[in-house]
């Protein structure tokens, strides 16, 4: 797999990768805390979630518009800077409420950095890159997955929670001096349009700007059918997901071994990241984001049996059941973002992307709250059973739309939405 032929494209993945680790370095150290410091109430874990997922609706469609016509390495500098100083102000955090609204800041923040790196890849990347470079930018996600919660899980052995925040906001520093690098007028491709089409622009309302990526998504069959099935999969990922922590305790392994399962979810999306890359033929997106929802599922219901029954599940089946979730995991979300970037006009990839993230989070939104409840009244082994059984439905689904959903090949010129097939 090639690295992309724009030298800027590739200082924006090296940027991803500071910024990562520090995501996952923190999410190891939130998780720790309110596990085995605080021993808050399951509830805290779907507030966190909540404070993490809520800016992308309510900030991220602003933050789309933003994008769409503004300087890219201005946005993500400064939303660098932000995450920085969140990060470290989560060090001076006593209590978990003044955690989860450092949390909701710190993703305010943050929500314009995604939009702006996706307008970024597709304006610098060669269409028969895409899967590649997107590819690329899970491997890095991943890995981040592996090294953040190793070193996480190693530092929390001799440090406090606390400490590995400041290493965090450092960390997120060192991502801020790779962006400040990049040029200035670095901006989404704009169509071309007629003076008074410029006017029109021009004289729109932030609102009118932001309802027309939700245009862009209803037009076109292959967004919004994809879109929504990645929303319905953040759901069943949600309703188990920050639980992991609780049921790792409850199969009687330690802070440690949660740090590795996280690793190994990171160790299986790098390989399967590197495999999708590597693929020099393009397929129908569902021809892999089916199969991948099918196995994922299949090892989130192995989760949810073994609690039910409280089996012994030995360690060397515990953890290798992350590295195949991660595996698949890369066959459902690489795909998706390739789809966005080949189906959108190059002036309205921020707003899809903003309009992607939205649906993701309304979905994201309840199902903490209901895995908590589900936990709190049936045990924590039913999030991961009714979880698994929907990323099962999904998966079925998505096989059955590869004869009914078309989608543009990367040799195609990008068409507006109205030219679009609808089957």
């Amino acid at each position: 797999m090639k690295l992309p032929n724009d030298k800027n494209l590739r200082r924006i993945l090296r940027a991803q990768l500071p910024a990562d680790f520090a995501d996952w370095l923190d999410y190891v150290a939130i998780i720790s805390l309110f596990t085995y410091t605080w021993t808050v109430d399951p509830i805290y874990f779907a507030f966190f979630a909540l404070a993490f997922a809520l800016p992308y609706l309510v900030i991220g469609p602003f933050a789309g518009a933003l994008v769409d016509k503004s300087s890219l390495k201005t946005i993500m500098v400064w939303s660098n800077l932000g995450r920085a100083i969140t990060t470290l102000a989560l060090a001076f955090a006593g209590q978990p409420e003044i955690v989860l609204v450092l949390v909701f800041l710190r993703a305010s923040i943050d929500s314009f950095f995604s939009p702006a790196k996706q307008a970024a890849i597709q304006a610098l990347s060669e269409k028969r890159e895409l899967m590649a470079t997107n590819s690329l930018s899970q491997i890095i996600n991943q890995t981040s997955k592996i090294a953040g919660p190793a070193v996480g899980g190693a530092l929390l052995l001799i440090v406090s929670s606390q400490a590995v925040f400041l290493i965090n906001g450092m960390v997120s520093v060192v991502a801020l001096m790779i962006l400040l690098t990049l040029p200035k007028n670095l901006r989404p491709t704009e169509e071309p349009r007629n003076d008074g089409d410029a006017k029109d622009k021009k004289s729109e309302s932030i609102f009118a700007e932001i309802a027309q990526g939700y245009a862009t998504v209803a037009k076109i069959p292959a967004l919004w059918v994809t879109i929504g099935l990645g929303s319905f999969g953040y759901f069943a990922i949600f309703l188990h997901d920050t639980l992991l922590g609780p049921v790792t305790r409850e199969l009687g392994y330690d802070q440690t071994v949660f740090g590795l399962s996280i690793s190994m979810v990171g160790a299986g999306g790098v390989l399967g990241a590197w495999a999708l890359g590597s693929i020099k033929r393009q397929f129908h997106p569902y021809m892999m984001i089916g199969p991948g929802m099918i196995m994922a599922a299949g090892f989130t219901l192995l989760l949810g049996f073994a609690t039910y029954f409280m089996w012994a599940l030995p360690l060397w089946i515990f953890v290798p059941a992350f590295f195949v979730v991660g595996f698949f995991s890369s066959a459902i979300f690489v795909p998706l973002r390739t789809v966005l970037q080949l189906e959108t006009l190059p002036d309205k990839m921020g707003r899809v992307t903003a309009v992607n993230e939205a649906m993701n989070v309304i979905a994201m939104l309840g199902a903490p709250f209901v895995g908590a409840l589900m936990a709190s009244q049936f045990g924590l082994s039913i999030p991961f059973m009714v979880g698994g059984g929907l990323s099962l439905t999904l998966g079925v689904v998505a096989l059955f739309l590869i004869r009914v959903i078309k989608f543009k090949k990367v040799d195609q010129e990008t068409a507006p939405p109205d030219e679009h097939n609808s089957a």
